[in-house]
């Protein structure tokens, strides 16, 4: 029996035989070309040869309605379309007389670089994307097939193993008999990873180099939830196995019954369960009846795919579009949040020492104004669509606030004096991610109509631990007692002042987390849209009353230890099968 560790990509448990996927590796061998005029028409046939497969299995999707696979496919003709990156593909090729293939790989490297160095999972992780397409289109160019490797005999049950898998290799597997997905690298914000848990797929990414023992065909268990995999299982680890199984299956209908209904605690104080969204898939496959609205929705996307800063129209259109399809339900747009660690060209941003501490979010904002109510009149004009609020982020004062709400207030102006239309009295909010917001939420709570915690980065601050550096990991806690101090404190703060207060990260949807969320009476939590129904089942399971006294023995202990004791043991007392 073999243990294969890794991290959870998408929940759910399975079991089958081991297939392993050996792809055919492509060539990024420089090679001089004579003619690159032909070698630019190769170059242009693989792309159209790509985007021909992509779209038949992007048909094949809608036709489905598999909605999610629809958008991740679509997303990735729209990178494939890109002429402003294949423009400088062909450029490479004509100025240095060099093969498409190596022209590719000098592109996708350059490109890889830019967006490995932003602090944001989210957007970090579209560097797969990119890896995927330009190899999709160096396959093309060397007449590498994915079908041979994709091809499985027989009607059983399997697992698939490879070093990294695409979204679009993904789909190609017989999803009857497909139990599992286990790969060597990736990230849990992938593309794969998003639409495995769309699919219900169980997935464990990260794991490293498989072990010298696995095999084609091997027997192997594999538990999404917990990110492990077990090859050749005895039978006692075979029969506990297939009872949590059983019991999850129970669990996971409880989950989806309750996405569309209202997170109420037994003793009836209700939260909001909303989404964190950013991108043109969300956009596509967003369902408003799944969720409470938008809690989160980054608009850095916008500006990572442009070559300038986007136009007031083009951000319009898009926030326009997510507000006609959240209707009457809340759409939280936060406002540019890059800077620092988030290189951009065209924004000829300085190189600093600390980045997480620098000239980032609201501080550029403020810097350049311009730019910024180009933003906010975007905002303003789509709010006449739909329930819409701004969020500014990384606020560390009051000042910030007060000058932000000014140009605010300008941009109001600027569309007045052109007669265009927008929402006048739109609720304006803050993020709380900074210690000294924290610690200043009575009075910013006087200046705004809601808070939202940004927990990753408070986590981040509070304990001066990296959240991106392994080697401070067990710092890095969202159990750190001064962490959720530092919560309850902005909790009552918002309250004392009748505004709402919600949290988006990581520990809105931890489900250790969400009894102590209720008894603060956190009134909102943006999670990601596959946990909304696991994060509505939760707080329909707690008591708010009962909890008060709880929590105020976890907040008075100061031990993250006993913190844990005390979670886990609210957990065990709801029956909730991790």
């Amino acid at each position: 029996m073999i243990e294969i560790k890794g991290l959870s990509g998408a929940p759910g448990r399975g079991f089958g035989k081991a297939i392993i996927l050996e792809n055919k590796k492509v060539s990024t061998e420089r090679k001089t070309i004579s003619d690159s005029c032909a070698e630019i028409h190769t170059l242009t046939n693989a792309r159209n040869d790509y985007k021909r497969s992509l779209s038949a299995l992007t048909e094949s999707a809608e036709s489905a309605k598999n909605k999610t696979e629809a958008g991740i496919l679509n997303a990735y003709i729209e990178i494939l379309d890109d002429d402003v990156f294949f423009n400088d593909v062909e450029k490479i090729i004509r100025q240095e007389n060099v093969c498409a293939s190596w022209a590719v790989e000098e592109k996708r490297r350059e490109t890889a670089a830019k967006f490995s160095s932003v602090d944001d999972k989210y957007l970090k992780s579209r560097v797969d994307d990119i890896n995927n397409i330009c190899v999709g289109v160096m396959k093309k160019l060397q007449g590498i097939s994915d079908n041979d490797s994709l091809t499985f005999a027989g009607n059983e049950n399997f697992i698939v193993f490879a070093k990294d898998l695409t979204p679009a290799d993904t789909v190609r597997f017989d999803r009857k008999y497909l139990k599992g997905m286990v790969t060597e690298k990736g990230g849990l914000t992938s593309h794969t990873v998003i639409l495995a848990k769309a699919l219900g797929i169980p997935t464990v990414v990260g794991t490293g180099p498989f072990p010298q023992g696995l095999f084609n065909e091997d027997s192997v268990l594999i538990d999404g939830t917990a990110g492990m995999v077990v090859v050749s299982p005895d039978d006692a680890t075979r029969k506990a196995f297939e009872t949590k199984c059983k019991e999850n299956e129970k669990q996971q209908m409880l989950f989806y019954t309750c996405e569309s209904r209202a997170a109420v605690t037994r003793d009836g104080f209700h939260i909001h369960v909303d989404i964190n969204s950013g991108d043109k898939e969300s956009i596509r496959t967003f369902n408003a009846g799944s969720c409470d609205g938008i809690g989160l929705f980054r608009t850095e996307f916008v500006y990572m795919g442009q070559s300038y800063y986007p136009s007031e129209e083009l951000q319009f259109q898009i926030y326009k579009d997510m507000a006609v399809k959240t209707g009457e339900k809340e759409l939280i747009i936060r406002t540019l949040d890059i800077g620092g660690d988030k290189q951009l060209g065209y924004m000829n941003l300085p190189k600093e020492a600390n980045p997480f501490l620098g000239y980032r979010a609201i501080r550029l904002c403020l810097d350049r104004t311009e730019i910024f109510k180009i933003q906010l009149k975007a905002i303003l004009r789509a709010g006449v669509y739909g329930n819409v609020k701004i969020m500014f982020p990384m606020i560390a004062n009051l000042e910030e606030v007060i000058r932000a709400k000014e140009l605010l207030e300008e941009a109001k102006a600027d569309l007045t004096k052109h007669n265009i239309k927008f929402k006048r009295d739109i609720p304006v909010g803050i993020m709380v991610e900074t210690p000294a917001a924290a610690l200043l939420s009575d009075k910013l709570a006087e200046n705004v109509s809601f808070f939202s915690i940004g927990s990753n980065d408070l986590i981040q601050y509070i304990t001066a631990a990296d959240r991106t550096n392994e080697l401070v990991q067990p710092v890095y806690n969202n159990h750190n007692i001064s962490f959720l101090r530092a919560v309850k404190l902005i909790s009552e703060n918002a309250h004392r002042c009748n505004i709402s207060v919600g949290i988006c990260g990581e520990t809105a949807s931890e489900p250790s987390l969400i009894p102590l969320w209720c008894a603060m009476g956190i009134d909102e939590l943006s999670v990601a849209p596959a946990l909304v129904g696991r994060t509505k089942y939760l707080v329909g399971q707690m008591s708010r009353k009962e909890l008060i006294p709880e929590m105020e023995k976890i907040l008075s202990s100061g031990s993250i230890e006993n913190c844990n004791h005390c979670l886990s043991r609210i957990l065990e007392s709801i029956d909730y099968e991790k």
